[in-house]
């Protein structure tokens, strides 16, 4: 999986595409993985402040990943750990929770590429961040249903 934190276009700045001397490099990069027989997973993490709800942002996403799909990945991420489980009071009005938000942009995303291998890591990602526990967290038994 491609998810390095030093590459500041996979979190920080991930609505900026790549330029043509970084897709250059990453394009390299997805070429050495399937010539090893290996799949390479381009993976983003909009979560520390994407809005949810705009209509913006999921175009910003869709392109960022559109971008990389030409460069030959086949196979895609969103991570969306490591970040408050909150929304804007504008997602407020658009979606119930925090996890149909994530949902709604995550299956948008999944569709717009032609349903392609996608991984997706929950921001209640291992037991010490599920609420109250795994078992009864309303945010991934939210996930599991609508995911």
């Amino acid at each position: 999986m491609y998810a390095p934190k030093d590459d500041l276009k996979h979190r920080a700045f991930w609505r900026d595409l790549y330029t043509v001397e970084e897709a250059e490099q990453l394009s390299s990069l997805i070429s050495a993985a399937k010539e090893s027989a290996i799949q390479l997973i381009y993976a983003l993490s909009p979560g520390l402040d994407i809005s949810y709800s705009s209509a913006k942002d999921v175009v910003c996403l869709k392109r960022k990943l559109e971008q990389v799909s030409q460069f030959g990945c086949n196979a895609f991420a969103l991570l969306f750990d490591d970040i408050e489980p909150e929304i804007s009071e504008s997602d407020k009005e658009v979606f119930q929770s925090f996890a149909s938000a994530q949902v709604s942009v995550s299956n948008e995303v999944y569709q717009s590429l032609g349903q392609p291998r996608f991984l997706f890591c929950p921001t209640e990602y291992c037991t010490s961040r599920a609420v109250p526990n795994v078992q009864n967290s309303e945010y991934l038994n939210t996930i599991g249903r609508t995911l």
